[in-house]
Formats: C-alpha cells, structure tokens, sequence
C-alpha cells in the first residue's frame, strides 16, 4: 500500500467513526450521510474550477444506478 493509500484509508476509518456517532445522536443516517456529501462537494468545489466541477456533478447525476434494495428484517 502507498502512503496515499495507507492516508485515505486512516480519514475514511477516522470520518466513519465520527459519523457513527453523529448518526447515534441524530438518529438520522440520510441526515448524516447528506451532512457528510455535502462537506465534500464544498472541499471539492473549493478545488475545483466551475466547469470541471459541473462536470464532476453531473456525470454522478447521469449515472444509471440501481436503488438499494432494503433488508427485510425478520
């Protein structure tokens, strides 16, 4: 693994936890999840230009993705 790899996988660890415990205090996950998305465009959109940034958006906009399908819990 490289540093890049051993560094994204120490913040996703890091931000999981913490969005854990966000998500036991909300009880809310859409609402945690939608808090966290939205951090990251910001980073992202401070990194970015406008057009690559709209680019960026849409191409996860225009992707053809199959809903979740929910657990049945018994």
């Amino acid at each position: 693994m490289t540093n890049d790899d051993e560094t994204i996988k120490y913040l996703n660890d890091k931000i999981y936890e913490e969005a854990s415990k966000h998500n036991e205090n909300v009880k809310d996950s859409m609402l945690v999840a939608t808090a966290y998305l939205a951090v990251g465009s910001r980073i992202l959109r401070s990194l970015l230009d406008k057009r690559h940034y709209k680019q960026f958006m849409d191409q996860i906009a225009d992707e053809d993705i199959n809903p979740l399908e929910k657990p049945v819990l018994h």
